[in-house]
């Protein structure tokens, strides 16, 4: 018997697509993408958030089922989710703790002041993703590893990753109950962790998820996430001012990608373009460029982290980073130096994934699932044997076979006997009269129910009759 093969499915639901990828992780940590499959979301995901959640449903299981057709018959049971969204962003937090005595800081230890994070944490109304312990000290001196190292104090600082709670339960309100979801994993922290190099992380880098609806800006530094803030403006901004030339959004879209330009033009020239001036066109997409720019480069300020610390620059995903000149403007407005994410090298893309380049989020969600898969597990279940089915169907056709047992012949009933009265005449009659019913019984195959109990009625009535007659006799032989 062939040994099943191990697949591993991701889904990111963002703002303007539902993205399916299907994966085959390899031995060597990395994964094999077979298919990418996507859908359109503008009226049903916002900001990154589920708004309409039965519309949403039906969009993800066309994604599936397309992905299903890949390794058909096989059926997708379980999928990796990517969590991104408006109300994402980082909760930092310091834990600490002493001890009697000198002792050794073990995992235990460090386990137990994260767990207080999560009890500690204000975050009101907020779900917490993932903490992430960034720096450890042991009586007051930084530390690389505390564990094995001993102290009477230890002091961890925690990057917590936090969320809405309806949005994860809008995700599970998606899902059909075809498969599970096997587990949700931080968009943000996923590319980091596969877009960004080593290098990267440890120097100091900024990530810029540039989207539809939502720009992600993550700050990674000593090798783990230092800041993280989501904020509501992305590349559909652009396409809205410029349906104020009198065009529909999706020409105003196609515009966009085709003519805008985040860079001022110095021609001063203006021509046609789809029946718009281009000089208009650029006016709309440099100012709201710019806008968004200057709120990217504000975050740099609000992490509390100097320019310096930044030294391996900006990395751009996203299809908005794609717009024209967009990461020149970011160069100039930054100060910093800018580069294009790609696929990682760990990531073999197959044929009907080469658009892959569109997709870095899903493939940094595959590859972190594919890495977070234990022996064993599987989010494709293999078809039945066709044997296994037969044997089935023999054990079905042999039970309808077996004889049914026929419920047991009610007795009759019986009705209580008649007590012993008093008078043994009127007794002995009673049961005469009985025994004669019986016979009469036997001859007419047994009487009903109601007529036993009219017999009986009349029966008790007789009796008490006669000894009323008996005491009539009785109090007038007493008075005569």
């Amino acid at each position: 018997m062939m040994e099943s093969k191990q697949y591993v499915v991701a889904l990111e639901i963002s703002s303007s697509k539902i993205v399916g990828v299907l994966g085959e992780p390899r031995p060597d940590g990395g994964v094999d993408i077979l298919d990418i499959e996507a859908e359109r979301s503008l009226n049903c995901v916002r900001w990154g958030c589920i708004q309409n959640v039965e519309e949403t449903k039906v969009r993800v299981n066309r994604v599936i089922s397309r992905l299903e057709e890949r390794i058909a018959p096989k059926k997708i049971t379980g999928v990796y989710v990517g969590v991104s969204g408006r109300s994402l962003h980082n909760y930092f937090m310091s834990i600490s703790t002493a001890f009697s005595d000198e002792r050794m800081i073990t995992e235990g230890v460090v386990d137990a002041l994260k767990d207080r994070y999560y009890s500690e944490a204000e975050v009101q109304g907020g779900d917490i993703l993932e903490v992430i312990p960034c720096q450890y000290f042991v009586d007051n001196n930084e530390i690389g590893n505390p564990i094995g190292a001993y102290g009477t104090s230890i002091k961890v600082q925690f990057n917590g990753v936090v969320a809405k709670k309806t949005l994860k339960m809008n995700i599970d309100r998606a899902r059909d109950s075809q498969y599970e979801i096997k587990g949700y994993v931080v968009t943000a922290l996923a590319m980091g962790e596969h877009i960004l190099t080593n290098e990267e992380r440890q120097l100091g880098c900024m990530l810029v998820d540039f989207g539809a609806e939502i720009t992600t800006v993550s700050i990674f530094r000593r090798g783990v996430l230092q800041y993280l803030a989501t904020l509501p403006m992305g590349s559909h901004l652009i396409t809205r001012d410029l349906t104020s030339l009198n065009v529909l959004e999706d020409a105003a879209e196609e515009i966009k990608k085709t003519s805008g330009n985040a860079i001022p033009s110095d021609s001063g020239r203006s021509i046609l373009v789809d029946g718009v001036q281009s000089t208009d066109v650029q006016n709309y997409v440099v100012a709201r460029c710019e806008e968004i720019v200057a709120n990217i480069n504000e975050q740099i300020a609000y992490s509390g982290l100097s320019r310096d610390k930044i030294a391996a620059g900006i990395v751009l995903v996203g299809g908005g980073s794609q717009l024209n000149g967009f990461n020149r403007l970011v160069e100039e407005m930054t100060k910093l130096k800018v580069r294009f994410g790609s696929i990682p090298a760990s990531v073999v893309l197959h044929d009907r994934a080469a658009r892959g380049i569109e997709y870095l989020q899903v493939i940094s969600i595959v590859a972190q699932a594919a890495a977070m898969m234990k022996p064993g597990d599987n989010c494709v279940q293999e078809p039945v044997p066709e044997e296994e089915v037969k044997q089935e169907d023999a054990v079905e056709a042999e039970t309808d076979n077996e004889p049914v047992n026929e419920p047991a012949e009610e007795k009759p009933i019986q009705l209580p006997t008649e007590k012993k009265k008093r008078n043994d005449e009127t007794n002995n009659a009673g049961f005469a009269d009985g025994d004669d019913e019986q016979e009469d019984d036997r001859q007419h195959g047994g009487k009903s129910l109601i007529q036993k109990w009219h017999w009986l009625k009349t029966k008790v009535t007789d009796v008490f009759k006669e000894s009323d007659d008996d005491f009539a006799e009785e109090e007038n032989r007493n008075n005569g």
